[in-house]
């Protein structure tokens, strides 16, 4: 069985992964620069963020459906064709303008692409490899978005140096970035075999309304689950803008220093996905999401309090640990709970709780790390710094979502998963 899990349609999606990631990832180390020299503000730059996220949020259930009703690959091919076209018409971008307006179809493509290879990953595997599977293509991920930056930088460099104006070396990356999910379409297009939803089956009884034939209820597990997904993305989204800003502030180190801090614990945490993934199969789903939120969560409480970088890049390294625990077996239970023929569009709903909840996260995290950044504060004897208000706030609401999920959420046995 291992082999048939490591080969054909997962080992392709695991690569296409790959691929998809290290090419959003290329433009990081660069991107508002790149932005800035085409006529754009400082103060503008969150809105070429903002707009992706809140494109993906608003068309994912969309991309969903439409990928229910025509198929995975099919969604999936236009999604990873649509990235090649973007690539090219951003590094041709005239003005800013345009930027964010190809920022915007940017983040509809992607959704197409992220759900319909997510649902048909699910699709391919049966219940009790899903979160095996799950976690390989979370760790692929996990090397793309880290070498990413490094890559991009590199090959911007390369083009300032060779002869090219910075303005046009900051262009370059992006037809690299369509080379690559070129390629990634190929490899769609050509190796992988979808099986249709009449082949796939369920051997759990789907809860059907009796309003409108074929309507799928969403299970009051389901809408918990939606919940803790919408708390998990304004967790990410809480912690990554005021993460440099703490470094800056508590420990005065450079911005090389605390790359390589994110860049180290992030590979701390792809050596886990994998396991967890597999433990997840064997012994249920929740203790992994439970136990991964817990030390996420607990580590973000600790990190204001840290006293020393290399306390704080322990802590960061536990924190990303506990958050790839969880992740497969998070993103396995929701194919647990949906049926195989509404997937897309459950997992489009899933999409649009966590985007909204990064778009959220951010704006709420650095309003309160400015308003206490020089505050503190006593309680119990105990001198608490202002600029950990986020830190707390954000491991509360994680805590208790992870309760909420612990106490109302079953979850189902191996023959009771969807497939």
């Amino acid at each position: 069985m291992k082999m048939k899990i490591y080969s054909g349609t997962v080992l392709i999606l695991g690569v296409v992964q790959l691929i998809e990631s290290l090419a959003f990832a290329i433009p990081l180390s660069f991107f508002p620069n790149y932005a800035i020299g085409l006529g754009a503000s400082v103060a503008s730059i969150g809105l070429f963020t903002s707009s992706f996220m809140l494109a993906a949020a608003i068309m994912a259930p969309r991309m969903g459906t439409l990928s229910d009703r025509y198929g995975r690959k099919r969604i999936l091919l236009v999604g990873l064709l649509g990235d090649v076209l973007i690539g090219v018409l951003t590094g041709l971008a005239p003005s800013w303008q345009w930027l964010l307006v190809i920022r915007v179809i940017n983040g509809v493509v992607s959704s197409a692409a992220m759900l319909s290879g997510e649902a048909l990953l699910m699709d391919t595997v049966s219940s009790s490899h899903r979160g095996e599977a799950s976690g390989f293509v979370t760790s692929m991920s996990m090397i793309g978005r880290n070498l990413g930056p490094v890559f991009g930088g590199t090959v911007q460099l390369a083009s300032y140096t060779y002869g090219l104006s910075l303005l046009d070396s900051y262009r370059i990356p992006y037809f690299v970035d369509s080379i690559l999910a070129l390629f990634a379409f190929l490899l769609v297009a050509l190796k992988i075999k979808e099986h249709h939803s009449e082949e796939r089956g369920n051997t759990w009884v789907r809860v059907v309304s009796s309003k409108k034939e074929g309507e799928v209820l969403i299970s009051t597990s389901f809408k918990v689950l939606l919940v803790c997904v919408f708390v998990n993305g304004m967790g990410v989204g809480f912690i990554i803008p005021i993460s440099v800003l703490f470094y800056n502030d508590k420990f005065g180190i450079t911005p090389f220093e605390i790359g390589f801090i994110i860049s180290v614990s992030g590979f701390v945490g792809l050596l886990t996905s994998w396991a967890a993934g597999r433990l997840s199969d064997k012994i249920g789903r929740k203790p992994l999401i439970v136990a991964g939120n817990f030390v996420s969560r607990l580590s973000g409480l600790i990190l204001p309090l840290t006293n020393t970088v290399n306390q704080a890049a322990w802590v960061v390294s536990i924190r990303s640990l506990g958050f790839n625990i969880s992740m497969p077996a998070l993103r396995a239970f929701r194919a647990d709970l949906t049926p195989s023929e509404a997937r897309g569009r459950f997992f489009g709903m899933f999409m649009t709780a966590f985007t909204t909840g990064g778009i959220i996260g951010p704006i709420v995290s650095t309003y309160l790390y400015d308003i206490y950044r020089f505050e503190s504060f006593q309680i119990a004897g105990i001198s608490l710094p202002g600029y950990g208000i986020p830190f707390f706030v954000n491991a509360i609401l994680g805590i208790v979502s992870t309760i909420i999920l612990l106490v109302w959420v079953k979850d189902p046995s191996p023959l009771e998963r969807n497939i």
